[in-house]
Parts: structure tokens; C-alpha cells; sequence
């Protein structure tokens, strides 16, 4: 079975992109820390923060330009891609094994969004916004009949 991650969390910084190259090939790359979080159910019955941690996040090209233009500090994120483990050296030099993620998609949660702006579909002829989509059953058979994104 593939190495697979899995992980919703919050950002603890505005992601960045920078320009790379390699091997002549041009490309982008993304950087952002997450903080993936536990929670468990206290003696109360409320759920608490009973743990987590905190993984460097790398994205490329498309991903990394959107997760940068659009994600801020605190978006509490899902996170799909492929653990790494590498070496780092902790404050006094010592050699010690560390993790990441190479990220092959960013979902943004949508709880503290106050809005959501569509870009135009590839091949089609104009978009609806939001505010167009049917707030209740009334207009189902409209939407429904609209041909599936591709």
C-alpha cells in the first residue's frame, strides 16, 4: 500500500511560494506549517484538545499559488498527500528525524469563510455565483439539468 496522509488542521502562517528550478525544469513550490490537532472526549463529556502536531506542508505549481493567494493564517485545512521523513538537527546540533508532507490537495473547511467567489468553468460560456445556486427545492430541476462540471 502507497505511503498516504491524511490530516485537518490550522495554519500557523500565510503559506508562501517561491520560484524553483531543476534540472532545467521550472516550477513552483509551496510551503506552509499545519498544526493537526486531537480531540477526545473529557470525563464531562465535552471534547477537549488532547494532542497534535506540527507538520511542514510543501505543495507545487497550481496548489501552491492558490493555497498562497487564498489561505491565511488560522484556515483550518484537510490535507491529502504523502509523508516524509528526513534528517534535522535540533538547537544543539544533534541529528534527529523529522516529518512532512508533499501535499497533492488542500481542501479549505468552510466554518469562518464569509464568502466564496467561482472562477468561470473551463469551456463554458459563463459561471453562476453562489447566490444563484437554488436555496431550496423550488429550483432543483433547473440546477439539476445544468451539464456536471468538468
Amino acid at each position: 500500500m502507497p505511503n498516504q496522509f491524511q490530516g485537518v488542521g490550522n495554519l500557523g502562517d500565510a503559506p508562501s511560494v517561491k520560484n524553483c528550478v531543476n534540472n532545467g525544469r521550472k516550477f513552483k513550490a509551496g510551503e506552509m506549517r499545519v498544526f493537526f490537532d486531537e480531540y477526545s472526549k473529557n470525563e464531562k463529556g465535552d471534547f477537549e484538545q488532547s494532542g497534535g502536531m506540527w507538520l511542514g506542508v510543501t505543495t507545487y505549481d497550481r496548489i501552491a499559488e492558490n493555497c498562497a493567494r487564498l489561505l491565511q493564517k488560522g484556515a483550518r485545512v484537510k490535507v491529502e498527500g504523502r509523508l516524509t521523513q528526513f534528517e534535522a538537527h535540533d538547537r544543539d546540533g544533534n541529528a534527529v528525524t523529522a516529518f512532512s508532507v508533499v501535499a497533492t490537495a488542500v481542501y479549505l473547511a468552510p466554518a469562518r469563510v464569509e464568502s466564496v467567489q467561482f472562477s468561470e468553468p473551463r469551456g463554458r460560456s459563463h459561471s453562476r455565483e453562489v447566490s444563484d445556486l437554488p436555496a431550496n427545492g423550488s429550483d432543483y430541476e433547473e440546477f439539476h439539468e445544468m451539464e456536471p462540471p468538468t
